[in-house]
Order: structure tokens, then C-alpha cells, then sequence
């Protein structure tokens, strides 16, 4: 009897834990898009202006500049080619590229297109929610449970600024190589960091 009460002890536990690690999965963070991130609205008019809010319209031929396409033939891209479908290109063109609530395809709604809010600070759909529903009072630490990240790091650029897939990487050539420090200085593919109004 007491072997029984025991194999079903761990058991049960062992049930409960799976049950809380589904509960947990089931809650991983999802990509929503730039949409319902203008509480910000500083930070939102100016990103709505910078390079990155702009990034997906470089894919295709009419959105880019002559600038834009001397780079491209520089490359050995053709730009008069649209790039709006290419695999190696979305994942730094778009929000969340293949990723749950991420852009999948052309069919995806318009604010997933561009390089928004989650690229740099994490997927939003949990701590979203948290910043309306407790507005100035949450704090980082519980944000950062629901996966935002405070503030861009190094490493987050470079996964698309020196991508092996990009052509214009530090590989191809030495121009291209990405100074994060003078990047953050220049304010013009982001938005100005701005000090907290609130303590978090």
C-alpha cells in the first residue's frame, strides 16, 4: 500500500509539473506589430520616420532611392528585382519573420513589415498587456519575465547588421562593419532613448 501511495505521489507531480510547464509554453510571447505601441508617441513618430520603420519598402524596387540601388548593384543584386519574398531578406525586414504572430508572407498584415518595437525590445504580446493593464506602476523586472528587453543590446543588431546572408556585412566588405556605439549616438534608425517618466 504505501509503495502505491508513494508511485502515486510522484505521479501526480510528475503530472502537475507537465501541466505547468504546457501552461507556461502555451504563454510564450507572440509578435503583435507596431499597432497599439503609439502609448509612446514620441518614440513612435520618430521610429514611424527612421530607416528601420521603412526597412521592408528597401525590398521592393519602387521603395528604394538611387543611393540604395548603386549599393545594390555594388552587391551583385539586381536592383530593379523586388525582394519582398526572399527568405534571407525578411527575417531583418520584418517583425518576428516566421515566428509565432510573426510576418509569415504577403498575406501578413502591414504592421509586421518594416524593422518595429520587437525587434529590439522582444516579442510583445505578454508585456504589452502588462504596461496597459498596470501603466506606470509595473516594474522592468516583471516586463522582463514577459519578455521585454530593456534596452537593445549589441548582440540584437548584429544578428541582422552583420547577418552572413546579408551582402552588405563587415565580411563583404569593411564599410559595412556596424559601430553600435556611434549607431546608438545617431539616433536616426531608432528613436531617441528618453529617460523614464516613471519608476519601474
Amino acid at each position: 500500500m504505501r509503495k502505491y501511495l508513494v508511485f502515486l505521489g510522484v505521479s501526480i507531480f510528475c503530472l502537475a509539473t507537465l501541466a505547468t510547464y504546457n501552461a507556461v509554453a502555451a504563454k510564450a510571447p507572440e509578435y503583435v506589430g507596431v499597432e497599439g505601441c503609439n502609448c509612446h508617441k514620441t518614440e513612435y513618430e520618430e521610429w514611424s520616420k527612421s530607416s528601420h520603420a521603412n526597412a521592408f519598402n528597401i525590398l521592393l524596387a519602387a521603395g528604394r532611392s538611387r543611393g540604395d540601388n548603386k549599393a545594390m548593384k555594388d552587391a551583385g543584386l539586381d536592383y530593379k528585382k523586388d525582394y519582398d519574398k526572399d527568405p534571407k531578406c525578411l527575417p531583418c525586414h520584418t517583425i518576428g519573420y516566421g515566428k509565432p504572430g510573426g510576418y509569415k508572407d504577403e498575406k501578413s498584415p502591414e504592421h509586421l513589415r518594416g524593422v518595429g518595437c520587437e525587434m529590439c525590445h522582444g516579442a510583445g504580446s505578454e508585456y504589452r498587456v502588462l504596461h496597459k493593464e498596470k501603466d506606470e506602476t509595473f516594474t522592468k523586472a516583471e516586463a522582463a519575465a514577459m519578455g521585454e528587453v530593456y534596452p537593445p543590446t549589441k548582440e540584437m543588431c548584429l544578428e541582422c547588421h552583420d547577418h552572413p546572408d546579408s551582402p552588405f556585412n563587415s565580411k563583404v566588405d569593411e564599410k559595412y562593419k556596424f559601430d553600435f556605439e556611434e549607431m546608438v549616438k545617431l539616433n536616426k534608425a531608432w528613436h531617441k532613448k528618453y529617460e523614464l517618466m516613471f519608476k519601474h
